[in-house]
């Protein structure tokens, strides 16, 4: 069994492109129970994005790419935070407050990062320098869902956005291409504006290393089918990233 707090696949890929996939998972390891919160409430997208694992898996099979996966909630690590964010350890989810977060020690959130978050970027890094050591510059693609509508929130109208912190080629690319030739409603930096943050994977291991990136978010009712969900969306992007110079 795998022992490391992330799951990959295609480790000995050329490809270019990795997929990174933060918020895969629900679980939360046993040490620390489902952190005061009953049962059902981890499965809410408090707890994971909906839809995104089976989006990178099936995308990474099409296009035989690097992935990697967090196994581990979001609540008990958000590894699309920088180790200094507040959000990085939340006590507050939308509006669920979350006990087993509430007044951590200094050492326990070192604990959490060394043990849940370091290891998930010194494997992305891994895989830059093996890409890089193999004359290919990496391009970095980061997946995420989102709700419709957040606790007392507005309805988001879009079925999907692309995000970028400062404008990339890939961000630009998608947008365009999506808006095109997909049926889906398309946004830019929706449902959230990553330009007025400075955070997240692909800003991290894309944007500060200059190389090329963009993020996804999936609207999760597009996956009330799981399955047809997940391989609707994973053949959109698997046509589209295939005609990209940079993948």
């Amino acid at each position: 069994m795998d022992s490391r707090n992330y799951e990959t696949v295609n480790e000995d890929s050329e490809n270019a492109l990795i997929l990174t996939c933060e918020h895969a998972a629900a679980s939360i390891p046993e040490e620390y129970g489902t952190l005061g919160l009953p049962a059902e409430e981890l499965n809410r997208h408090i707890a994971r994005d909906k839809g995104c694992r089976e989006v990178v898996l099936k995308l990474a099979k099409k296009l035989n790419c690097f992935a990697i996966m967090g196994k581990y909630s979001r609540l008990l690590i958000d590894l699309n935070r920088r180790p200094e964010e507040e959000e990085l350890i939340v006590t507050i989810s939308d509006k669920t407050v979350i006990p087993g977060n509430q007044n951590i020690s200094v050492e326990e959130k070192e604990k959490r990062l060394q043990k849940y978050y370091k290891p998930y970027y010194e494997a992305i890094e891994k895989q830059i320098k093996l890409l890089q050591a193999k004359g290919k510059t990496p391009v970095i693609f980061s997946i995420h869902s989102y709700t419709p509508q957040l606790t007392g929130g507005e309805y988001r109208p879009w079925q999907a956005g692309i995000l970028y912190h400062r404008p990339t080629k890939l961000a630009d690319y998608l947008c365009r291409e999506l808006q095109m030739h997909t049926e889906k409603k398309i946004g830019e930096n929706v449902p959230y504006d990553l330009r007025q943050y400075n955070t997240g994977t692909a800003v991290i291991c894309g944007e500060e290393k200059g190389f090329d990136y963009a993020l996804i978010e999936i609207r999760d009712d597009e996956f009330q089918d799981l399955e047809q969900g997940a391989a609707r969306w994973a053949e959109i992007l698997a046509n589209t990233l295939q005609k990209y110079p940079g993948c």
